[in-house]
């Protein structure tokens, strides 16, 4: 295996520009061990590292089926269309390897049937259906990436895929055929199985549920990439959540069935249905108001009043809600029994369907209870009203024994690793959040050589952050942008911050790119193919974005990364901190705050030829104690200035920089 990554190995002799790495070799020694013994791992390795191929040559020589959980489509596909091949042509025993999805990213074989037997209405949403037919029959895998000519968000798409509520199973008639069985039997007989963390939880959290149901095949270990986005995940997995969405698709679901079960009609049935619609529209309409009223932060997410279903109005309407769910499920389920005289393949599907259709409307029942009694005082309840729709949570406070339970103990050997696990080099924030009590634990620098490579600009003339801080720091990145003539990243904390730096820097010299304008992906690919560009964005763009080379070199950071501690779950976790003696800022805020700063600050140098400025404008990383952790995870060795004009004649000490 070392042989393999080493000089004159297999690596060195199928890449070019080969980068000897001593540090990959270290991470991969540490996952071999750990896949061997059976030992949970937990592994930070900077950027540089080559932390897939070190995980990926143990997992695949040890003769085991491995697992490996991203927190990505993209850096699944990534490995999937470069990686994996890459190992082929260097190991010498054949693998086989399976990506899988969760169900929406495939089209649905039964739902592109029925829209096509629909017809006009369809068509005029979207002209594309005749286009995605042809696609669905001569494609392999049926996976939405392929139809990249297909808009993001298209309409259409949520017309012929399907949820993993409204799947019916082995009834459906396409069962055979269905693109998501033909890849979990392949993934049956496959060493290395591609997944995503919420895939992987969602496999988990069924499991949890119904024991002996999966969604994935038995495996030996699992490895965990970007793993510093499990608690987030966790979270969502072992929560209760409904939305106006998700009874927007059962109505849907509902009349669709109607539709296609000819025993199942009448005036009864259709009133059945809207029954149900009505009366979760009117409760929405009134929680939705709720929220509003209780957003004043514009924070989005608000914490629930206890007593928020006891309000008269709203109480009726929970109950009407809670008795129309019971009466569609009720009827659903007793229609999905076929009669005695009735032929076996005779409406299988349509039965099946109902049965689905039952269940679902019971668990949306459940939830909903769940989540306007709050009876679980482990959870925290809260609400978030969007352009998109309305949403209520129940949210695990704290998943530390949630994953203790159900992936440390669960069987696989579990290994966690990402570029952020640690703040000023340690791991006590990762271990605590996830449970990682016993977990071995390796940490790996980045193989860069900051000292070289990067500088750090930290000004201290500009107002503290809420006071004339934005005007400020404006004019402080056009001069930034003149240094580098464009070619940046500015990453704001909040969509308010990046709202107004989008107003104050409209006059830019450079291709401007925002956030929300097109697609994530899309984006990027402007970005790298468009000189001296310039794209502002939030949270999504500080991590998974890989820009290697000159088209990147400077990143600019608003604001210290601390999660505000109106949001619902922060202030509940920090409450939790509190109540047990420990500080909940230095315990809850300062090393998430610490490990999101790294991942910001790690778009920039992608590769050892990789030069620019990172520059924080916001003074308190300097001028407040708790500034040391935030310094201390960064990179060793990083040069810092608070001169703009230092700045500027480091960059043009550079060769090629003007």
């Amino acid at each position: 295996m070392i042989d393999l990554l080493a000089p004159g190995g297999g690596l060195q002799r199928a890449i070019p520009h080969y980068e000897d790495r001593a540090e990959q070799r270290a991470m991969s020694e540490a996952v071999a061990r750990s896949i061997a013994d059976e030992r949970p791992l937990i592994v930070e390795a900077g950027t540089g590292t080559g932390k897939t191929l070190a995980y990926l040559v143990p997992a695949l020589q040890s003769g085991k089926r491995i697992v490996v959980s991203t927190g990505t489509r993209t850096l699944q596909d990534q490995i999937a269309r470069h990686d994996v091949p890459l190992l082929r042509s260097i190991l010498a025993k054949p693998f086989s390897a399976v990506v899988l999805k969760g169900i929406g990213n495939y089209v649905c074989k039964r739902k592109l049937a029925e829209a096509m037997s629909r017809g006009g209405a369809v068509t005029k949403i979207d002209v594309s259906l005749g286009s995605l037919a042809d696609w669905s029959e001569n494609s392999e895998t049926g996976d939405r990436a392929e139809v990249e000519w297909l808009a993001e968000g298209a309409p259409l798409w949520t017309e012929v895929t399907t949820t993993p509520d409204a799947r019916i199973g082995p009834r459906c008639p396409y069962f055979e055929r269905c693109f998501i069985t033909q890849a979990r039997r392949a993934a049956e007989s496959a060493q290395l199985i591609l997944v995503n963390h919420h895939l992987y939880f969602a496999d988990r959290a069924l499991r949890a549920i119904n024991p002996g149901a999966k969604v994935l095949p038995d495996h030996d270990a699992v490895i965990f990439d970007e793993a510093h986005q499990l608690e987030d995940v966790a979270t969502e997995h072992f929560g209760a959540r409904i939305s106006t969405a998700k009874l927007a698709e059962l109505v849907r679901d509902a009349h669709l069935s109607l539709a296609r079960m000819p025993l199942w009609t009448g005036r009864a049935s259709v009133d059945m249905i809207q029954a149900v619609e009505r009366s979760g529209i009117a409760l929405f309409s009134q929680l939705r108001s709720a929220l509003i009223a209780a957003d004043e932060h514009d924070a989005g997410r608000v914490p629930m009043p206890s007593g928020m279903f006891e309000h008269p109005e709203r109480q009726t309407a929970w109950f009407r809600l809670d008795t129309a769910l019971e009466e569609l499920a009720r009827t659903a389920e007793a229609e999905s029994e076929p009669p005695p005289d009735e032929e076996e393949s005779s409406h299988a599907g349509a039965r099946a369907s109902l049965s689905g259709l039952a269940r679902r409307a019971r668990e949306l029942r459940d939830d909903l209870a769940t989540i306007a009694e709050q009876r679980q005082k482990s959870h925290v309840y809260w609400g978030e009203a969007r352009s998109t729709g309305t949403f209520l949570s129940a949210s695990p406070i704290d998943v530390a024994d949630l994953v203790r339970r159900h992936i440390i103990t669960a069987g696989p050997t579990p290994i966690f690793t990402s570029a952020t696990l640690t703040a000023a080099g340690d791991f006590a924030y990762t271990r605590t959040r996830l449970g990682l009590d016993d977990a071995e634990e390796l940490l790996v620098s980045s193989p860069f050589d900051y000292a070289r490579q990067a500088m750090l600009y930290v000004p201290r003339d500009l107002p503290p952050v809420n006071d004339g801080f934005s005007a400020a720091a404006a004019e402080r990145v056009t001069e930034l942008l003149a240094i580098t003539t464009g070619r940046a990243f500015l990453l704001f904390t909040s969509h308010r911050a990046l709202r107004e730096a989008t107003a104050r820097l409209a006059a830019l010299p450079f291709p401007r790119l925002v956030q929300g304008e097109a697609p994530r992906a899309t984006l990027i690919d402007r970005f790298r193919t468009t000189p001296n560009a310039v794209l502002l964005g939030t949270s999504s763009f500080w991590e998974g974005v890989d820009v290697p080379g000159d088209a990147l070199s400077l990143v600019v950071i608003d604001r210290l990364p601390f999660a505000p501690h109106t949001d619902p779950l922060i202030a509940a976790r920090m409450q939790a901190r509190a109540e047990a003696g420990e500080d909940p800022f230095a315990t809850i805020q300062l090393p998430a705050a610490a490990i999101a700063l790294k991942q910001g600050f790690g778009r920039l140098i992608r590769r050892r030829d990789d030069r620019g400025i990172v520059a924080i404008l916001d003074g308190r990383i300097v001028t407040r104690g708790y500034g040391k952790v935030f310094m201390e995870t960064l990179p060793v060795g990083l040069p810092r200035s608070s001169s703009i004009e230092q700045v500027r004649r480091w960059w043009a000490a550079a060769p090629g920089s003007a």
